[in-house]
């Protein structure tokens, strides 16, 4: 499934376009972390099965030549619709000479940034439907939080791997999962956190990967809403890959076209990402509402 489709153009305008595609590819955190289904041609919904859970308990010992009773397995569809999401932007030619600026080199890169910044606001959304919770308003995130989600998203049975994904001051603040791992013996100004990292710092910054703890591979996004209710509680969820659906658009999810208005003496940018987003299984997910004040 391609995830970019983009115009042709040449010179500058085939670098502003390409650079859009790099851009979005590079920011979004959310998209490599969901399960992605693409909607067949001629249609702009895309449905995901929501499994029964099976147990140990479904399966029983068999005697030799006798018949096996069937167990029911039963799904719910979960259905995506997919909408546009735009954003355009003209660039006269007086303002291309005029400016002293790359212009066209950096209106690429802002409106990728913005359309993936979409795709992320959309998904992390979905954190804050998911009824199991952890932590609470007014409450600091702490570790006995963190293998509570495993524990719950074990017990439902929900697939591997587990994904937390957190505000940057869930993740970097005073009252953030890094300092949790604070070494308590060292204090001041020699206090050093536990590596979560490694050298995987970069990273962090450009994909959101921070790390791995208690079996979750931790994310961080700008798009977490860290003034939850009366302020001061960041929402941030752990989640099966299973428990998020994301349906994107049949020529793909994302395309920016530049087109020359001669009469406006200008040019026209406009990015446009394709999908819809659906919980799948609410029970694959845990809602993690923390104290950052």
């Amino acid at each position: 499934m391609a995830l970019t489709n983009t115009s042709t153009a040449a010179g500058g305008l085939g670098r502003t376009i390409g650079d859009a595609v790099i851009a979005f590819n590079h920011v979004n955190v959310m998209y490599p972390l969901v399960t992605v289904q693409q909607a067949a041609r001629g249609s702009n919904h895309v449905q995901f099965s929501d499994w029964t859970k099976l147990t140990s308990g479904n399966v029983t010992a068999a005697t030799q030549a006798t018949t096996t009773t069937a167990v029911a397995i039963t799904t719910a569809a979960r259905t995506a619709t997919i909408s546009e999401h735009v954003i355009a932007s003209t660039v006269s030619d007086l303002v291309l000479m005029g400016s002293g600026d790359d212009v066209e080199g950096q209106a690429g890169p802002a409106l990728g940034n913005a359309v993936s910044a979409k795709l992320d606001d959309d998904l992390v959304e979905l954190g804050k439907t998911f009824s199991q919770t952890e932590c609470g308003a007014g409450t600091e995130l702490a570790l006995s939080h963190i293998f509570g989600s495993m524990r719950q998203l074990r017990a439902a049975g929900a697939p591997m791997p587990y994904n937390l994904v957190l505000s940057p001051k869930q993740v970097w603040g005073a009252k953030g999962i890094i300092s949790l791992l604070h070494d308590d013996a060292v204090t001041g100004t020699n206090a050093k956190p536990m590596s979560l990292m490694g050298n995987k710092g970069e990273e962090a910054f450009s994909t959101g990967y921070v790390g791995s703890i208690a079996g979750f591979n931790i994310y961080w996004s700008d798009q977490i809403d860290e003034n939850v209710g009366s302020g001061g509680d960041a929402a941030g969820f752990a989640f099966s890959q299973g428990g998020i659906g994301l349906g994107v658009g049949a020529d793909g999810l994302f395309r920016i076209a530049a087109e020359r208005d001669e009469m406006l003496r200008a040019t026209n940018y406009v990015a446009t990402g394709f999908w819809g987003e659906v919980e799948i299984k609410d029970a694959y997910g845990v809602y993690i509402l923390s104290d950052v004040s």
